[in-house]
């Protein structure tokens, strides 16, 4: 099986270390792709950005529709996903509905790490979408929106989820955090959780599963 990472915004710097991670990491039952937008929103994080980057998406989605078998829309606030699964009978994976789901599917209680307070109402409706207002302790974010030192305040703000909340995990609320989780964790001593990774491991493991059902 194939899939097609898409990265819904126009950073070229995201595109390239989700491209990093997804060479990195073991898949052993599907090919995965990484494609970037060219003109979409160099940041989603808003209900204009989300709309902005609708037709970009869908174009890419139909123009692959035949080479792919399934899609994952890298980007936390899942944006649009429910509209572009209507457009295709492909899976669509969203990488904040894989992490919120995940944590619940193993009892644990969590916080989310954003990019910043812009996201949080937006946050809140994706977790009462997905029905996981009963695993939700907190959302929190860096102390500022700068780049510089950014796993260290996201560090910082993970732990005050915990000295607070005391939740089990923290789920890392942007795809632009990948790589950050087995830092973070170090400092926090809680399962931190990518929504990236998590939807390479279900689509690998959807792609067991199909080759094991096609092989009985």
């Amino acid at each position: 099986m194939k899939g097609l990472l898409i990265n819904p915004n126009s950073s070229y710097e995201m595109t390239s270390n989700l491209k990093e991670l997804v060479s990195k990491f073991t898949l052993d039952n599907i090919e995965i792709e990484v494609i970037g937008m060219k003109d979409t929103p160099e940041f989603i994080g808003s209900k204009e950005t989300i709309a902005e980057s609708f037709n970009s998406v869908k174009e890419t989605i139909l123009e692959n529709k035949d080479k792919f078998d399934l899609f994952i829309l890298a980007c936390h606030l899942d944006p649009n996903l429910q509209k572009l699964r209507t457009e295709t009978k492909q899976i669509i994976l969203g990488i904040g509905e894989c992490s919120l789901l995940f944590c619940k599917m193993l009892g644990k209680r969590f916080s989310i790490v954003g990019s910043s307070e812009k996201t949080v109402e937006l946050k809140n409706d994706m977790v009462s979408r997905y029905g996981a207002e009963d695993g939700l302790d907190y959302i929190g974010y860096p102390d500022n929106e700068s780049s510089d030192l950014l796993v260290e305040r996201l560090s910082d703000a993970s732990k005050k989820a915990i000295n607070n909340y005391n939740s089990d995990a923290i789920v890392l609320g942007c795809a632009g955090f990948v790589d950050f989780d087995s830092y973070i964790e170090s400092k926090i001593d809680r399962d931190v959780i990518d929504g990236v990774i998590v939807s390479l491991m279900i689509a690998d493991d959807y792609a067991k599963y199909k080759k094991y059902k096609n092989n009985k």
